[in-house]
């Protein structure tokens, strides 16, 4: 890393019979970086140096934090660190920075699902509450750097996702590094962009996350980010056939097991765990039997019946990998330019959505609740706030073929709409689960005939379509990982009666009619692509489909049967680099604009 918070050189922790941290040599940078390995491993040790809760017993820590924040570094630890005797409120008034309102911790608590319990002790609060308690205080300190043990350990897996996306929301809005522990390799997927894994006290892997999932060097190190099907060169040919790909490690959505009425493999037994598969698979000819680790596809497997077994590795995040493969093709940019968001008082916000207006102006939403309204050349032409952000910021922008101006106002379940210079026109939706009802609505679009469909989040992720005046006409999909179904649907296009979704924690562009049927995932098993964390999508004059992907920081162009045309970028603060890109919009000159949220910038390219 160029830049580091924290640089280890031959640090060791003395323990009560063997080191807990034994020798290490290790860079922690800026970003999110998640910390992992069983328990004992030393996870919480580490952080304990980081934070200055312990010393080394020999080597060095040193330490360079960015300033400019009101706290520079704030520690959420293990047990929560809560204080006995203040209520929920007050433990947010304690840290928070002076010129904060009421109604910005109340804002945080509600996020968090605790504002009820706003003058309640933490004896009187359940473990999970404790434990959501702890985060809502970390973030209102309002750190450059958060370092937290394990955050949302108690809360159930159905609800924490939510509050994994405040704090990634938190993150993104105000730039501030986050190094957390969990044990989660979905959590690690994720969340973070940088991985720790700690095996016994010592590093047994630190760098990105993407190359260890996909280019791992040896099988423990593969095993750190989940399940893995780790076979050598000879291993390989016997079960996938003399063309499998010279490689070692086959990730579970690289392994498809087929049914086969003359397949050379007879399933044992197969048991299916949620988002993977277990199949216990003989080789009938030789005898031999492994256990794989796949994603099902449809097609019972039973014991008994026969299968074969291929290798899926088209284009599955190549230059990522570095597998020796073909590399990704690249994007061709002649110009990059980048316009720098106004302040906002002593802030410089995030953009976070654009959309293109009349002569090709750009209408962007930023993290103070504001929609700026930007000439061809990155002049601000004007600007108005949202009626309400206390309770959060909005995230979806798009300017209607009527001329009003849609803004999804997320974290007030509904739709603003607004004429262009500002105006309030209405609203429709409200919160709540039912048809026309919102719990985060995040992106729209228009068809046509000028309906609008409005994608949302929250456990109730699905998309709403309306009429031009706000009417309900029709949902589809809902929370899950199967077909037709989103984990945050944080992006649509529409084009020639089809909706094309951005499905991102699935990572996955999904294919729909405009009247909500199911037509397929982005791509054919030839012709696939994959995207990491895909949050905005957009279609351009030339009919081909711009993803901006938050996770790897980039812009992948791709054409409306699923074949990649080319990507460009990658996560960092220098030129050709986004962090967390958020939107994405091309204007009838063909000129890509990207909120590269993360470095509080908007990247114009000129293709």
């Amino acid at each position: 890393m160029s830049e580091a918070l924290w640089s280890f050189e031959g640090v060791c922790l003395a323990g009560t019979q063997v080191l807990r941290l034994d020798g290490l040599v290790l860079q922690i940078g800026p970003g999110v970086t998640a910390v992992m390995g069983c328990s004992g491993a030393g996870k919480t040790s580490l952080l304990n140096l980081l934070v200055g809760f312990e010393r080394p017993d020999r080597g060095t820590i040193t330490q360079d934090p960015p300033t400019g924040f009101s706290l520079p570094l704030y520690w959420a630890p293990q047990d929560g660190g809560l204080w006995p005797h203040l209520t929920a409120q007050r433990h947010l008034e304690a840290v928070a920075p002076s010129k904060a309102s009421k109604e910005a911790i109340a804002a945080m608590l509600d996020s968090f699902d605790i504002g009820h319990k706003m003058s309640s002790y933490p004896g009187e609060l359940s473990m999970g509450e404790r434990c959501r308690l702890s985060v809502a205080r970390a973030l209102m300190a309002g750190a450059a750097v958060l370092v937290m043990d394990e955050p949302l350990a108690h809360v159930d897996e159905a609800r924490a996702g939510r509050y994994w996306q405040v704090i990634r929301d938190h993150v993104a809005n105000t730039g501030a590094s986050l190094v957390f522990a969990t044990h989660s390799p979905k959590l690690v997927l994720s969340e973070a962009e940088q991985v720790v894994c700690l095996k016994e006290g010592r590093v047994l892997y630190a760098g990105k996350v993407d190359e260890l999932y996909w280019n791992p060097a040896s099988q423990a190190e593969a095993e750190c980010l989940g399940e893995v099907n780790w076979l050598e060169t000879d291993e390989a040919r016997l079960w996938f056939g003399d063309g499998a790909p010279a490689r070692h490690c086959y990730r579970p959505e690289q392994v498809l097991i087929s049914l086969s009425a003359n397949g050379p493999l007879i399933v044992k037994s197969s048991r299916f765990r949620g988002s993977v598969a277990e199949t216990d698979l003989l080789h009938e000819r030789t005898g031999r039997e492994r256990r794989f680790y796949h994603r099902p596809r449809g097609g019972e497997l039973r014991g008994g019946v026969r299968v074969v077994l291929r290798a899926l590795l088209v284009l599955l995040l190549v230059v990522l990998a570095g597998c020796g493969g073909q590399q990704d093709p690249v994007l061709m940019v002649q110009e990059v330019h980048y316009w720098q968001m106004p302040p906002d008082g002593p802030r410089i916000p995030a953009p976070r959505s654009l959309a293109v207006g009349p002569e090709d102006d750009i209408f962007a939403l930023d993290t103070a609740g504001r929609v700026l309204v930007f000439d061809a050349t990155g002049t601000v032409k004007r600007q108005w706030p949202m009626p309400k952000v206390d309770a959060g910021k909005p995230e979806g922008i798009r300017v209607l073929k009527s001329g009003r101006v849609a803004v999804a106002d997320t974290h007030y379940s509904r739709v603003v709409l607004f004429d262009q210079h500002g105006r309030a026109l209405g609203e429709f939706g409200r919160h709540g689960t039912g048809p026309g009802e919102f719990i985060y609505p995040v992106a729209i679009v228009q068809d046509e005939r000028e309906n609008i469909y409005v994608c949302e989040y929250g456990s109730n992720d699905r998309v709403q379509k309306f009429s031009p005046q706000g009417a309900f006409l029709l949902s589809f999909g809902s929370f899950g990982t199967g077909p037709g179904q989103f984990q945050r649907p944080s992006g649509v296009a529409w084009h020639e009666g089809k909706l094309y979704v951005a499905d991102a924690i699935n990572g996955r562009i999904q294919v729909f009619s405009d009247t909500g049927q199911f037509l397929g995932v982005l791509g054919t098993p030839r012709k696939s692509v994959s995207f990491s964390l895909p949050y905005g999508i957009t279609i351009g004059p030339d009919a081909a489909l711009y993803v901006i992907e938050y996770g790897p920081g980039r812009v992948s162009k791709v054409n409306l049967q699923g074949r990649l045309i080319g990507r460009y970028g990658g996560m960092g603060k220098g030129d050709a680099q986004f962090r967390t890109p958020w939107g994405i919009a091309v204007d009838s000159r063909m000129r890509l604009r990207i909120a590269d949220t993360g470095n509080r910038r908007i990247a114009e390219l000129k293709l």
